[in-house]
């Protein structure tokens, strides 16, 4: 195991906190000359050990600690502007850094299981956001997007690093039956911070990008709907030919205990060997018996069927045995042929204000003619204080097409 010795951020940010978060802001901000109904301080932490093994593949740990400090100018007024940085530090390295198996993030240890946690100092949001007119609001420039529960469009908050969007997003709020929302984007900044070189996909996705979003009341209930736009265009980036193209229409509405989502798709990729038409389900039901609930459901896309802006890491077990396939950068001629995904699950309140969550996976193509594997999950928060709070999380995948997948992540989450 290597420790390097990079612990001056993480003391340094774990010092600040040993002080009360209103005093540490007025400080602040009166160094500044600023008042605290103008501006506004967050820092956010996030220290984190991960150990995790593909089988194949050396097993990997990772201890690694992200800092986000922002501030908010004009908060609560006609124009706001909010500025956060991501730095992002790894103590223990003994892991691979990126998906694609190459030195293009740091660290590097050829022949590991890949964890997705770069070590990178970035500008992370900056942008500008207008209520000048009622129910309406403009924000410009590089900005958090998350849409339809991130099944599309999201931000990646699981990983160190997060996803952002250099956007202009216009939104329009009649009530809280309607909504309509757009966002124009042109860069896509991902998860693993600057690369060498850096044409390749994993540090940004160039292109157009239109999402429009409404909430719209109907006789059953309101009903969300969208169409997402995807038109990724990366030069001399070989692996997003298989990206490519897509637009994609779709709904979604909550019936009490059950969730319903259709969405077609269509567009072009080196993948599918040019056009391609795909399909879209998500069925989900959910009981609750006291403080326990149960669910189970069905996710299902037929072959083709991409999400390369997705918080990917929410659906198809924690593991993320199919991450790839689900972006949309799988090769072609791969065992990927779309996805049947029946769970179950249970979130049980436990002593001690521990909450416990359990998920089971089955994952298998469209046509139930390939299983991919099982996989279960186990997930233990516990919210320590009114700024803090520490999660346990494993994830054990068996493969069938696949390897067998072994991960574990604790972490504390810090939030000023």
């Amino acid at each position: 195991m290597k420790i390097k010795h990079k612990l001056s951020v993480a003391l340094l940010a774990f010092a600040c906190f040993a002080k009360p978060q209103s005093n540490l802001k007025a400080d602040i901000l009166d160094d500044v000359g600023l008042s605290n109904d103008f501006a506004d301080i967050s820092i956010m932490a996030r220290p984190r050990f991960e150990y995790r093994e593909v089988d194949g593949l050396e097993g990997s740990e990772s201890v690694t600690f992200r800092l986000r400090p922002g501030i908010m100018l004009g908060k609560g007024g006609p124009i706001s502007l909010f500025a956060d940085v991501e730095i992002i530090e790894a103590l223990v390295d003994d892991y691979q850094s990126n998906p694609l198996g190459g030195p293009q993030t740091e660290p590097f240890n050829a022949g590991y299981t890949p964890i997705g946690d770069p070590e990178f100092q970035e500008l992370n949001q900056l942008w500008a956001k207008f209520d000048l007119v009622d129910n309406f609001s403009a924000k410009v420039g590089r900005q958090r997007i998350a849409r339809n529960n991130a099944a599309f469009i999201g931000n990646v908050p699981w990983r160190q690093g997060e996803q952002t969007f250099d956007a202009v997003e216009l939104a329009y709020t009649l009530d809280e039956d309607f909504t309509i929302t757009y966002a124009y984007a042109d860069r896509v900044q991902r998860i693993f911070g600057p690369t060498t070189p850096r044409d390749l996909p994993l540090e940004e996705f160039l292109g157009e990008f239109h999402f429009i979003d409404a909430t719209i009341p109907t006789p059953i209930g309101k009903v969300a709907t969208y169409i997402y736009n995807i038109d990724v265009n990366n030069p001399g980036a070989g692996p997003l030919a298989n990206v490519g193209e897509s637009t994609t229409f779709g709904a979604s509405t909550t019936q009490g205990p059950l969730y319903l989502e259709a969405a077609f798709q269509d567009g072009e990729s080196a993948l599918e060997g040019g056009d391609y038409d795909a399909f879209y389900g998500h069925v989900k039901y959910t009981k609750k018996v006291d403080t326990t609930a149960l669910f189970g459901g069905i996710e299902y896309w037929t072959d083709g069927f991409k999400t390369p802006l997705a918080t990917v890491h929410l659906y198809n077990g924690f593991a993320d045995s199919v991450v790839l396939q689900r972006i949309g950068l799988n090769d072609k001629g791969g065992v990927f042929e779309g996805m049947f995904n029946p769970y179950v699950g249970i979130s049980q309140p436990l002593p001690g204000g521990f909450v416990f969550k359990g998920f089971l996976h089955y994952l298998a193509d469209e046509d139930l003619g390939k299983e991919y594997g099982t996989e279960i999950d186990a997930v233990i928060v516990k919210k320590l204080n009114d700024y803090s709070t520490m999660m346990l999380k494993g994830a054990y995948f068996m493969g069938d097409e696949y390897p067998d997948i072994k991960q574990f992540t604790a972490q504390i989450d810090f939030k000023f």
